[in-house]
């Protein structure tokens, strides 16, 4: 049977947009989606999925040239939107089934970058409209 060809979500491919559209002249050296030899060891959502769909997402924190993952993150998390599984940032994560409320986070600390889990539903991680965010 042949592998599928990983590809990025729908919702990932329009938050991306966004943000490029918003901050061209961010840094992107922490960005990315698929996961690496490391991530292929472990359960992770930089992995595709039975589908090929990978439902993640990191993005450089860039202040210098305008872009705050933090205050991403605090838009993503008031936007409460279902596309969201979970959202990592600054040894903080918040996810829908924990109320949206932010929590310690001890594993990796994503300082360097916001990570976006999206929600494991196709009708949901496939869905490309605008995201509201400030």
């Amino acid at each position: 049977m042949p592998r599928t060809r990983a590809r990025r979500s729908k919702a990932a491919e329009q938050l991306n947009r966004q943000i490029a559209s918003a901050h061209p002249d961010r840094q992107r050296h922490s960005d990315g989606w698929i996961g690496d030899a490391a991530h292929r060891r472990r359960k992770s959502d930089h992995n595709p999925n039975k589908d090929g769909v990978v439902l993640a997402e990191d993005i450089t924190h860039d202040p210098a040239n305008g872009f705050d993952a933090s205050r991403l993150a605090e838009s993503l998390r008031r936007s409460r939107d279902p596309r969201i599984d979970y959202v990592i940032h600054n040894k903080r994560i918040f996810s829908e089934d924990k109320g949206w409320r932010w929590r310690p986070y001890d594993g990796h600390p994503h300082s360097g970058h916001i990570h976006i889990s999206f929600a494991k539903d196709s009708e949901l991680y496939d869905d490309g409209k605008p995201w509201v965010i400030e």
